[in-house]
């Protein structure tokens, strides 16, 4: 008891500090801002948010209707109310002003410091954003039992928030936020408080093991203290199993989520969801189904090897490469599969080379298995925890060594337009070095891996592809294809606000004319 309460004392003092170095820094004080004066009635945690919204609305008028910002201050709020109506912070150490009230208040004053200055806004997005890894790890306190130990460690973690909401707000009243953009973690005041919320995290993390060790060897003795009485059910066992399990998952999947974002950061992948949501936009009901309910789809399934499709301008390759991916996300969802899938693309020169590919492949598999996140760790750790880019042989060879592994299910590696990779004058070029890793990853033959790649029949393509194709599909050539390209114009012309006005014959006559003569497009 007298050790908890020199604790409490010893973070009260550690808050208190923390507060007049606020005041000090933003010249401001957190106790009798106006704002502070209206969330510290708040009720609930939409109250919070609401005060928050008024300040972000403000922005508006420089910036439109930006999201970005809100989407992290909900998120903030949840958490951080969670955690002071929880075990964690439910007394908030005696504190008249709780730690969870001064994190919103000094978001408040920073948004309200920041909202004549448009171009400070992208930096302050990236303050934010850097400071989404340390609030996710604190989330995982909002599901599980805490210690005194974890509640220190807390208290101090949202102690460097608000340093970090203070530094900010004094470098934007200075007219020094606006420099820093993407090299904030840079600057030095900032760059220290951020280093050393990484190393709180790291305390963090050790902590909760040896806490989770605790509880278990906890469970596991009390059960054999009930099962030695005769008294224990199979209720009460399976219980403590499944109380054991939810601890476990939930700091599997803190962890995983932190490297993840780390891994991003570090290797900054392009997103191919964008290039396949726009291509499901454009899939007409009933597209594709030929070849996901035919031969070659199962059979490419059951045998881990090369599937090649390929046509002409037009003929539906990135429309049927969504369906693929569409019907392997749903093999994933269920457990039942890997999924890595990529959209070349020659609108964006990130979607042209191997080094976006493989960087996105390896991103997209390290979040679906903990061996290949360990894999990517690894690798990122050998280039001195992020400080050096990999190269891309590096990047290849990790991927190798994921697709290794056994044991973890089929995996599935789907890349669309391949074509739209440059031949350029380089040597080798973008698209050389992009089917050498094709290459390279069919040669390797492990029959739990699946490749599929659709591009246009090109030569310096073919003549890499179709001797390694153990499945091969001319689009232009299929009757599925055309009946397809049939219904999309039956459809289209039937449902039109326009073309449905017309005549019966004209109808016939228009439909006839371009299904003859679609030639496959």
């Amino acid at each position: 008891m007298s050790s908890n309460t020199s604790s409490d004392s010893v973070l009260r003092s550690l808050f208190e500090t923390a507060l007049n170095e606020f005041e000090k820094r933003a010249n401001t004080s957190l106790l009798q801002h106006q704002l502070a004066i209206k969330l510290i009635h708040c009720q609930d945690a939409d109250s919070v948010i609401s005060i928050l919204q008024q300040e972000a609305n403000k922005f508006n008028k420089f910036r439109g209707e930006d999201g970005n910002v809100m989407k992290w201050i909900k998120r903030t709020v949840h958490v951080l109310y969670s955690l002071s109506t929880s075990g964690v912070l439910g007394n908030s150490l005696g504190l008249s002003f709780p730690p969870a009230n001064a994190i919103f208040a000094g978001i408040g004053i920073l948004l309200g410091a920041i909202k004549d200055v448009s171009s400070s806004y992208d930096a302050l997005v990236d303050l934010f954003e850097s400071m989404e890894n340390f609030l996710r790890r604190l989330d995982i306190y909002t599901k599980i039992p805490s210690t005194t130990a974890m509640t220190a460690i807390v208290v101090k973690i949202l102690i460097e928030f608000l340093s970090t909401l203070a530094l900010a707000t004094e470098q934007v009243k200075q007219g020094r936020l606006r420099a820093f953009g993407k090299k904030l973690l840079g600057e030095n005041d900032v760059g220290a408080v951020l280093q050393r919320l990484d190393r709180l995290t790291q305390e963090e993390a050790r902590t909760t093991a040896a806490q989770t060790l605790e509880v278990v060897y906890g469970l596991v003795k009390n059960m054999k203290v009930v099962m030695d009485d005769g008294k224990a059910s199979t209720d009460e066992v399976h219980q403590t199993l499944v109380v054991m399990q939810q601890v476990a998952n939930e700091m599997n999947k803190s962890r995983r989520e932190q490297l993840q974002e780390t891994f991003r950061r570090w290797l900054s992948p392009p997103d191919p969801s964008k290039n396949h949501n726009i291509a499901r936009k454009s899939h007409h009901v009933g597209t594709a189904s030929w070849f996901i309910d035919g031969n070659t789809f199962p059979e490419w399934r059951a045998t881990g090897s090369l599937l090649w499709v390929h046509g002409k301008p037009g003929s539906g390759k990135s429309v049927l490469c969504s369906a693929l991916v569409h019907e392997i996300t749903r093999m994933r969802e269920a457990g039942l599969a890997s999924l890595a899938y990529y959209y070349f693309d020659f609108r964006d020169t990130a979607k042209q080379d191997t080094r976006g590919f493989l960087t996105s492949l390896l991103t997209q598999l390290s979040a679906q298995s903990d061996s290949c996140s360990h894999i990517l760790s690894r690798l990122y750790s050998i280039h001195d925890a992020g400080s050096k880019q990999p190269s891309d042989d590096s990047l290849a060879e990790c991927l190798d060594d994921m697709l290794t592994l056994s044991g973890q299910g089929p995996i599935y590696i789907v890349a669309d337009a391949l074509d739209e990779c440059p031949r350029g004058t380089g040597t080798p070029s973008p698209r050389e070095s992009v089917l050498e890793i094709v290459k390279g990853l069919v040669k390797l033959g492990y029959p739990h891996v699946h490749i599929s790649v659709t591009s246009r029949p090109e030569a310096d393509i073919e003549g890499i592809l179709k001797p390694l194709a153990s499945h091969s599909v001319s689009l232009h050539d299929e009757s599925g294809q055309t009946e397809d390209i049939n219904s999309y114009i039956n459809s289209f012309i039937n449902s039109d606000t326009k073309t449905r006005q017309w005549r019966k014959e004209d109808k016939e006559l228009v439909i006839n004319k371009l299904c003859e003569e679609a030639d496959g497009m």
